[in-house]
């Protein structure tokens, strides 16, 4: 598990001094106010999660050849 870490760096501040805690590479930022992850219980809750998502992708791909229609039949208009 990732824990929280306060790091003390000053405005302008380019380098880690003597005694100061740095992010170790690899390492990934977590803010002290995080919800701790729990992960995904199952799949239908990750497919719960996404579903909005593809939902709109779905619906624009119905709707981008209407509007390309549309389009070159105000250009022929012109």
């Amino acid at each position: 598990m990732i824990s929280a870490q306060q790091l003390g760096v000053q405005p302008g501040q380019t380098m880690v001094r003597p005694g100061q805690t740095a992010v170790q590479p690899g390492q990934i930022a977590v803010s002290p106010y995080a919800a701790p992850v729990t992960g995904m219980q199952d799949i239908g809750t990750l497919l719960t999660s996404i579903m909005p998502l593809i939902m709109i992708m779905m619906v624009m791909m119905m709707l981008m050849p209407m509007f390309k229609g549309m389009a070159a039949g105000f250009e022929a208009a012109k």
